[in-house]
């Protein structure tokens, strides 16, 4: 904390933690998704927390064996390329303007 009172508190920060991505040689020939597709990713593996039950992302490419995968999680922007099968269809709510 700083001398003065007025001071804002400093925090320390705060870990990012990276989900696991399968290896570029691994992914064969990907084509993008446009638009970006929602979609749920089951047992995403975070490499220094473990595995997290359903995730929500957006598929941007895909191949015939991985997803690649934009996750907004932590509220922080991360892309990983996921195995094809952990990978589901979702369906957005309609907005409400």
């Amino acid at each position: 904390m700083s001398e003065h009172r007025w001071a804002p508190p400093e925090h320390q920060d705060v870990p990012i933690y990276a989900a696991a991505s399968l290896p570029l040689d691994e992914i064969g020939s990907p084509e993008p998704v446009d638009p970006p597709e929602p979609v749920t990713i089951s047992r995403l593996m975070f490499e220094q927390i473990g595995e997290l039950g359903d995730v929500k992302a957006f598929a941007v490419a895909r191949s015939d064996v991985a997803v690649f995968v934009e996750i907004a999680w932590q509220g922080r922007l991360q892309r990983a390329w996921v195995p094809r099968s952990s990978v589901r269809r979702r369906t957005l709510a309609p907005r409400r303007d």
